[in-house]
């Protein structure tokens, strides 16, 4: 079994990515670089730019992201140019008629992935921003993953969560959804200064992965925070108009 704790940064073609050390599946989170501005945030134009190193373009899942816990089904229906709402993809081998790929795009929120512990036949992809934590889309996409493939799925699989806004700066005024994570956000995860609102959205997104029945030591996070790291990240709450792209197949 791969080591989740493992990942590593390749580069090609002026563009950077971080591939989790997961076995049977081609799961890459694409950084800030020339190949993503090409894109211009957008899943197409993305996916488009980055044929010199993901190659032939398949049937493509790009759902309109939306804050919410809606995890797609990997099913040509809802690949492009159908734009469907949902913040999470349940890309799944069984029944597939040919292979598809699937896309996220973020710029603070936290990408989560989860496989599982042997083979390749399914992968959970997550947008988790502060809203998707606050309304737990990791439990909702854990739920699918049970449905689909039973508890020890979940219980035996590993997860990562990769690049996000740190707790020192998200600071939060006490508006409705403010006072709406104070009641999930565990107090570990929630600092409090200034009259201000600070929140630990990787720390959040351990604790409800351990909730949801997969153990610490299979879980990975990779402590980057996408507003300090201009050199590798985009940020929204800095200004940038472009979106990292984690992008999955199941091999």
């Amino acid at each position: 079994m791969s080591d989740p704790f493992r990942f590593f940064i390749e580069e090609a073609e002026g563009q950077s990515w971080l591939r989790p050390a997961f076995e049977g599946a081609d799961i890459r989170l694409f950084l800030k670089g020339r190949l993503l501005d090409e894109g211009l945030g957008k899943a197409e134009p993305t996916r488009a730019a980055l044929t010199p190193i993901l190659g032939e373009i398949r049937p493509l899942i790009a759902p309109n992201q939306v804050h919410e816990t809606t995890v797609l089904d990997s099913a040509m229906e809802n690949t492009l140019p159908r734009v469907v709402e949902g913040d999470g993809i349940l890309l799944d081998s069984s029944g597939a008629r040919e292979t598809l790929e699937a896309s996220l795009r973020f710029a603070d929120c936290a990408p989560v992935v989860v496989v599982p512990s042997e083979g390749s036949t399914w992968v959970l992809m997550l947008h988790s921003g502060y809203k998707g934590t606050v309304l737990n889309i990791v439990k909702a996409g854990l739920e699918k993953v049970r449905d689909r493939h039973g508890t020890r799925a979940v219980k035996s699989a590993r997860a990562w969560v990769g690049p996000c806004i740190g707790g020192a700066n998200y600071p939060r005024d006490g508006e409705e959804w403010t006072l709406r994570g104070l009641d999930v956000f565990h107090e570990k995860n929630v600092n409090i200064k200034g009259g201000k609102f600070f929140f630990d959205i990787a720390g959040e997104l351990r604790r409800q992965l351990e909730d949801a029945g997969i153990a610490g030591e299979r879980i990975a996070l990779s402590g980057m925070d996408t507003f300090g790291r201009r050199d590798f990240c985009y940020s929204y709450r800095r200004g940038d108009s472009g979106r990292m792209f984690l992008w999955a197949r199941l091999v």
